[in-house]
């Protein structure tokens, strides 16, 4: 799941307790002016019955004044229970505050989130500029003479492979591509749905596991429900070293493109069978 759709989820399920929130906040509303109504109910139908007549007082026989007498401690006072009204204030404030801390750290979790979007990261990890290595090595690694493998990237996402063809397609010389560099960084992401897509060495094909999108060795879309070509990124020298910007992707070589010979057709079996 990528932080984008993290993200989302987290907005989602913060709009869904704020609702739940202030739909408890009116229930209790309710409960607490039901209580309020009944109880004026039984106190008028109680002073109506202390309205009536009282008894006149009777003679009290004269008594002799008794002797002085300890008066006893009096008891201590208990502590008087809280009123609903007053325990439903004491609860209020706890959801309140609760939710108050749960919004303050959710915002905080976001605005991290944002940031990191907006603020790339300066050295090393996927979009940014990747050093793979020297041109020589990585020639000798993926070119003639190891038999045109490619070779993965784990930290850019991207696979190196060495390219032979004409570069009769604007996005070659958009990664810059030319005799001098030979290579070429494939996006490993399939531009159907997005899946991750391996090299089939016995076809010489960028075969998708998912829905058997197919890629020739240079990234031209060869069959499948692909729109087109593999994505790529540019890709320049830094003296002999060659750099990857993985933050500028390019989109693939449309449909019908074929600009070199020698693998232009599979060279052996299909990994993913049409």
């Amino acid at each position: 799941m990528s932080p984008g759709t993290i993200a989302l989820v987290v907005v989602a399920v913060s709009v869904a307790l704020w609702a739940l929130f202030m739909a408890g906040l009116t229930m209790r509303k309710q409960r607490r002016a039901a209580f309020a109504t009944a109880g004026s109910g039984t106190t008028t139908s109680s002073g109506g019955d202390r309205g009536g007549a009282s008894a006149p007082p009777q003679a009290q026989p004269e008594q002799s004044s008794p002797e002085p007498e300890q008066k006893p401690k009096p008891a201590p006072k208990k502590a008087k229970p809280l009123t609903n009204a007053q325990m439903s204030v004491s609860r209020r404030q706890f959801l309140n505050r609760a939710w108050t801390a749960s919004f303050t750290a959710f915002l905080g979790f976001f605005g991290m989130s944002s940031l990191s979007f907006l603020w790339p990261k300066l050295t090393g990890g996927f979009g940014t500029a990747i050093t793979a290595g020297s041109y020589e090595d990585l020639v000798g690694l993926v070119g003639p003479d190891a038999g045109y493998k490619p070779l993965f990237n784990a930290e850019g996402r991207f696979w190196l492979v060495y390219y032979e063809g004409t570069g009769d397609s604007p996005v070659y010389l958009a990664t810059g591509w030319s005799e001098d560099m030979k290579l070429l960084a494939l996006y490993r992401k399939c531009v159907h749905l997005g899946c991750s897509v391996p090299h089939c060495s016995k076809s010489s094909l960028f075969e998708c596991p998912c829905h058997g999108s197919k890629y020739r060795l240079s990234g031209e879309y060869y069959g499948g429900p692909a729109p087109r070509g593999l994505d790529r990124f540019p890709i320049t020298l830094d003296g002999d070293k060659v750099v990857v910007d993985t933050g500028l992707p390019q989109t693939g070589p449309p449909r019908g493109t074929s600009t070199w010979d020698q693998f232009s057709e599979p060279t052996g079996p299909l990994c993913v069978p049409v």
